[in-house]
């Protein structure tokens, strides 16, 4: 056997319950190659070991010596190498004192596991990377991690289990009194516990938990302090962009809502440098109340309220109850009750709900020395065209009725339907706008930063149709720049053929699909956009695939390993029920790098082609009306 260390490779659960274990597995895998290997992966501290074994007629055998039982896993590797280009045939183990035997044919998928009371336990339960290939837990297996729970409340299994779905899920937070004090007193089992008792914590319509945090001066702010008032808990840093991003909109919504007496925003920032946070608490000019816990090496409100990323926000009432955890649309029903009690009228919104602020333009146009006079009066008037209330009050309506963890797939549903909806018909009032004022700087800032509004060809016509004095600015050097890159693609080019395989393992090509109208996807299982336009791909490809339309998906993954990558990739192809061709840019990317040859920049990235394989439009993101029209006039001549 040849034993690696290997480290941050996967991460596995890990537990210290008792003393030092001396584990053996025993494997007879029956009909496999000769060549075939096996892996044994665990972890110790922060080291991953990666152990392997030759197969000596089917058998092979590991053994070694652990802290504490710990969960692990068996790979078999059929063509003998590591990492493999083929589906990861593996299995969950447990070490601890004894022989485990694996034992079977063809693979590790078929086999029997047995000999340790963890082992057996580990067996009863539904392995999620063997019975679906989802990015998150289904509410079968939730269920099932319950019921396993309730069998099984003292098993090392129990607790691995929940803490693979994670101190979020409601049926894990309802398990968690449950486990054994044995276990709950573990390191990791306390550590479940904290987010679980966080997550009760901070549920709509909870008591909002109560912290004391020194702000700039050393005084010590209480939350529980402002009660009486809608209170914006936020929790950012001066690290974080996308914080400081957002500081010049909390500062217009503070500036609107302070007169009445009824609002305020407690920031607590997660810097650890003083300096810092006072400096850019400076430079964001950012009035309201601000706290921060210097000294401490958790900060103790973010722990109490499981913030693990930021920007992060809560709203907050006046009796001190969680309205719910940053809940955009929620703020904006508070935002207009705190005003008047009542909703925009006449087809108007009081503002629309993503401003253009004059400071963003001059900051784009900066190297050119444009002033804010330059551009307000512009601003103002595509911000009355984007208030134009077109369903937006009546979505806000909807959500405000939805609870954001237990109705989350209605809240999310609505948002990824009405919403982009919406979201396209807001991009075309902002395209109108760029037509109608060719000579505003306001137009150029829209056609750089919203480039995703336009196919290829209808972003080179009205970067055509600006005046020249837009056009002779430094900042429009950025859009020529995209211009050139569209030139890989241009309309009308036959694309170079390529050939992979599908996610069922079948050779296919390109250029197999010619005669057809083929729509390529270039997507990745990390991109949250290109995630959210399956839906809409789907109904494409239900109305129009006995019509003569393909897609083929081409996805382009960031995991740190092909295995890795490949894994993700099946299954975000699973969960989001994207059953067209789909293809791996990363698998056979030596002899073809598909996302290169075709200058694929942006994701979501879509291109469609003739049936003879020509290029005919090209979009970015997925809100764009142009190429779903061009495939219906095609299509239903």
């Amino acid at each position: 056997m040849k034993r690696i260390f290997l480290c941050g490779m996967l991460i596995l659960p890990l537990i210290g319950v008792c003393q030092q274990q001396k584990f053996k597995i025993k494997g007879m895998v029956r009909d496999v190659p000769a060549k075939a290997k096996a892996y044994l992966f665990y972890q110790v501290g922060s080291t991953m070991i990666l152990d392997s074994a030759r197969l000596n007629h089917g058998s092979f055998e590991f053994s070694g010596t652990v802290d504490s039982p710990m969960e692990a896993t068996v790979i078999l590797e059929h063509k003998g190498l590591f990492p493999a280009n083929d589906q990861v045939d593996s299995r969950s183990v447990y070490l601890e004192n004894g022989v485990v035997h694996v034992e079977g044919k063809d693979s590790l998928a078929h086999c029997k596991i047995w000999g340790t009371a963890l082992n057996l336990d580990n067996q009863k339960r539904i392995r999620p990377s063997q019975k679906q290939m989802g990015l998150g837990p289904t509410k079968e297996e939730a269920k099932a991690m319950a019921e396993f729970v309730s069998a099984h409340p003292a098993s090392l299994v129990s607790l691995d289990w929940m803490r693979a779905i994670g101190g979020r899920d409601s049926a894990v937070i309802a398990s968690y009194p449950k486990l054994s004090a044995s276990l709950r007193q573990t390191k990791e089992g306390r550590e479940l516990g904290l987010v679980v008792k966080a997550n009760q914590a901070i549920r709509k319509g909870q008591l909002a938990p109560d912290f004391s945090l020194p702000d700039e001066t050393g005084k010590l702010i209480k939350l529980s302090s402002l009660r009486g008032k809608y209170v914006l808990l936020e929790f950012w840093a001066s690290w974080c962009k996308p914080c400081r991003a957002v500081q010049p909109k909390l500062l217009e919504l503070y500036n609107e809502l302070k007169s009445t007496g009824k609002f305020t925003i407690l920031a607590v920032s997660l810097d650890k440098e003083q300096s810092a946070w006072l400096k850019a608490m400076k430079e964001d000019n950012v009035p309201w109340l601000q706290v921060a816990d210097l000294n401490a090496p958790v900060n103790k409100a973010a722990q109490l309220y499981d913030v693990t990323m930021i920007p992060a926000s809560f709203l907050i009432d006046p009796d001190g109850r969680i309205v719910g955890p940053g809940p955009n649309s929620a703020l904006l029903m508070e935002k207009l009750k705190v005003r008047d009690g009542s909703e925009a009228s006449n087809g108007q919104l009081e503002e629309p709900m993503i401003k253009l602020e004059p400071q963003e333009v001059v900051n784009f146009l900066l190297k050119d020395n444009i002033s804010k006079a330059d551009v307000s009066e512009d601003c103002d008037a595509l911000n009355k065209i984007l208030s134009r209330d077109i369903g937006e009050m009546e979505m806000v309506k909807e959500l405000s009725t939805l609870d954001m963890v237990k109705d989350s797939a209605a809240f999310y549903g609505l948002i990824s339907t009405k919403g982009v909806a919406l979201t396209r018909e807001k991009m075309k009032l902002k395209q109108q706008f760029v037509r109608d004022h060719p000579n505003s700087f306001v137009s150029l800032y829209l056609l750089e930063e919203n480039n995703c509004m336009y196919s290829s060809d209808s972003y080179v016509l009205a970067y055509q149709q600006l005046a020249e004095r837009l056009k002779n600015t430094l900042a429009a050097q950025s859009i020529r720049n995209r211009i050139e890159q569209l030139k890989i693609t241009p309309s009308g080019k036959k694309l170079q053929n390529f050939t992979r395989k599908d996610q069922y393992g079948k050779t296919v090509k390109l250029s197999d699909y010619k005669g057809k109208l083929v729509l390529l996807d270039f997507w990745g299982s990390w991109c949250v956009v290109c995630r959210e336009s399956h839906p809409h791909l789907k109904e494409l490809y239900k109305t129009y695939k006995d019509k003569g339309l393909e897609i083929i998906g081409v996805a382009n993954e960031r995991s740190k390993s092909l295995t890795e990558g490949k894994a993700a990739w099946l299954a975000a192809i699973k969960k989001d029920g994207a059953d067209w061709v789909q293809v791996l840019n990363d698998e056979g990317k030596e002899n073809m790098d598909i996302v290169k040859a075709y200058g694929i920049t942006t994701y979501p990235t879509k291109i469609l082609l003739d049936k003879n394989g020509e290029v005919i439009m090209r979009v970015y993101s997925m809100l764009n009306d142009e190429m779903d029209t061009l495939i219906k006039t095609l299509l239903e001549k």
